[in-house]
C-alpha cells in the first residue's frame, strides 16, 4: 500500500530536510521513498517562473500560449503549474500548502487531480491549516526534538483539533499625535469604474464606498478582479487615471503621488515579507512604521520607544523586543507587521490573504487581533481572502462575480 505522509509546515525546519529524511530513512513505511527523486509544487517555485518571466521573457509554463503568468487567476497560474511538473513523471511529488489563495472551485479541482495522482506515486503533502489535509493521506511526519516520528492521521487530528481561545487583554495603543490633516467621511470612492486589460474586460461599472471607520471584506472567486481592484486604491494602477476614482478626497491623476496616496493606509500581503529581511530587531521593526520605512535608521525618540513597545506587550511579545525580526515565527511576523501599519492609526488598513501560510492557532491569533483593530480604533479595515476564517465578523461584504464584459460588484450580508 502507497504510504501518504502530511507534515505540518510551520513545524520543521525545511521541506529539504524533510525530503532528505524519507529519502534515506529505513523505516518499513518510507520504503517506497528510498533513493528517489521527488518534485516539487510549491508557491515559492512558481514564484520563481513568474520572476523568470519578468526579467527574462522566460515563457517555460505558457510556452504554447505565451500568455503572462501575471496575466492569469491564482487557479490559472496552479494549473499551468502542475501540467509542468507532471511532464517529468515523478518518483513521488510534494505538495506545500497547495491551496493557498485559491476560491472553493479551484480547491475542489486541484485536490480531484492530486488524488487521482495518489494513485499512482507517493504524496507528500507540507500543511498549515489542517482543514487543507488532503483526504487519502494516512500519516503526519512530526519533528519531537531533532527525530522524527510518523503518526496515524486519526491521532494527529484527534489531539490537534482543539481551537484555543486568544485574547489580547491590553487596550490598542494610540498614536502619539493626531494627522496633520482631517480626513473625509468617504475614503475610498469608486463610481462606474471598468478596467479592461488587451481588450479583455476585467471589472464593470465598479460603484465601492468606503467610509471611515468601516470593516469590509472583499470576496470574489480566482480571476474576478480582486487584485485589479485593490492596485487602483492603493495608487498602482494607472488604469485609475481618467475614471471616477477617489482616494482620502482627491481624484486620481489631481496631482497626488503614489506616496501620498500609500502614507495614508496600511497596506500587508505575505508576497511583501521576503522586503523584510534585515538585521533588525522585533521593537525597531514596530517603531519603524512610523517614518514608512522598511527597517529603522535613525535613533527613535522616548515617545516612539515606547509606543513599539506598548504594541509589543499587546501581542505579547515584549520580551522578545531585541530579537532579530527575520528569525521569529511566522505569526509573531505577521503579528509585528500589523502593528508596524496600525502605529499611525491610519485611515486604511488592507489586508491581502494575511492568513496564508499561517496554521490554524496562528490565523485565529491574527484574526482576533484585526478584530479588535476594528473594535477600538477608528481606523478602516478592508480584509480580502479566499479563505472563510470563521472568527472574522466585517460589519459590510463587496462580492465580485464574474460575468463575460468583466466582474460586477455588489454589496452582500456578510
Amino acid at each position: 500500500m502507497t504510504t501518504h505522509l502530511a507534515i505540518a509546515y510551520s513545524k520543521i525546519p525545511t521541506p529539504n530536510t524533510v525530503i532528505e529524511y524519507i529519502t534515506q530513512s529505513d523505516n518499513p513505511l518510507l520504503s517506497e521513498y528510498k533513493g528517489k527523486q521527488g518534485t516539487f509544487l510549491s508557491n515559492a517555485i512558481l514564484d520563481e517562473f513568474v520572476k523568470a518571466e519578468l526579467l527574462h521573457d522566460e515563457y517555460t509554463l505558457t510556452q504554447d500560449t505565451k500568455r503572462k503568468l501575471l496575466s492569469l487567476s491564482s487557479g490559472e497560474r496552479k494549473k499551468a503549474f502542475f501540467e509542468y511538473v507532471l511532464q517529468d513523471k515523478p518518483e513521488f511529488l510534494v505538495v506545500v500548502n497547495p491551496f493557498d489563495a485559491l476560491d472553493v472551485a479551484n480547491v475542489a479541482e486541484l485536490k480531484k487531480r492530486i488524488t487521482i495522482l495518489s494513485e499512482t506515486i507517493p504524496i507528500v503533502q507540507f500543511f498549515s491549516r489542517k482543514n487543507d489535509i488532503l483526504p487519502f493521506v494516512q500519516f503526519v511526519l512530526k519533528l519531537n526534538e531533532d527525530t522524527f516520528s510518523l503518526q496515524p492521521i486519526t491521532d494527529f487530528l484527534d489531539v490537534e483539533g482543539r481551537k484555543p481561545d486568544f485574547q489580547f487583554k491590553n487596550p490598542i495603543p494610540q498614536p502619539i499625535s493626531k494627522p496633520n490633516r482631517s480626513y473625509p467621511a468617504i475614503l475610498v470612492d469608486l463610481k462606474k469604474v471598468n478596467v479592461s486589460y488587451n481588450d479583455k474586460p476585467i471589472l464593470k461599472d465598479i460603484d465601492w464606498t468606503i467610509k471611515k471607520g468601516e470593516f469590509w471584506e472583499l470576496k470574489g472567486a480566482n480571476g474576478t478582479g480582486k487584485s485589479t481592484l485593490l492596485t487602483m486604491m492603493i495608487g498602482d494602477n494607472p488604469k485609475a487615471y481618467g475614471q471616477e476614482v477617489y482616494l482620502f478626497g482627491k481624484k486620481r491623476g489631481s496631482g497626488e503621488t503614489v506616496w501620498d496616496i500609500k502614507r495614508n493606509m496600511g497596506y500587508f500581503t505575505p508576497s511583501m515579507m521576503h522586503l523584510f529581511n534585515g538585521q533588525h530587531s522585533a521593537l525597531n521593526m514596530i517603531i519603524s512604521g512610523l517614518k514608512d520605512s522598511i527597517g529603522l535608521y535613525q535613533k527613535p525618540t522616548d515617545l516612539e520607544v515606547d509606543l513599539g513597545k506598548k504594541w509589543l506587550k499587546l501581542i505579547g511579545l515584549d520580551t522578545l523586543k531585541n530579537e532579530n525580526y527575520y528569525y521569529l515565527s511566522e505569526t509573531n511576523k505577521r503579528l509585528i507587521l500589523i502593528c508596524r501599519a496600525m502605529i499611525k492609526h491610519p485611515p486604511l488598513i488592507i489586508l491581502d490573504e494575511p492568513t496564508v501560510g499561517l496554521d490554524d492557532t496562528g490565523a485565529l491569533v491574527f484574526i482576533n487581533l484585526v478584530q479588535k483593530i476594528a473594535k477600538e480604533s477608528k481606523t478602516s479595515i478592508l480584509y480580502v481572502s479566499h479563505k472563510t476564517e470563521a472568527a472574522l465578523k466585517p460589519k459590510h461584504v463587496y462580492l465580485l462575480e464574474k460575468t463575460k464584459n468583466g466582474s460586477i460588484g455588489k454589496i452582500v450580508q456578510p
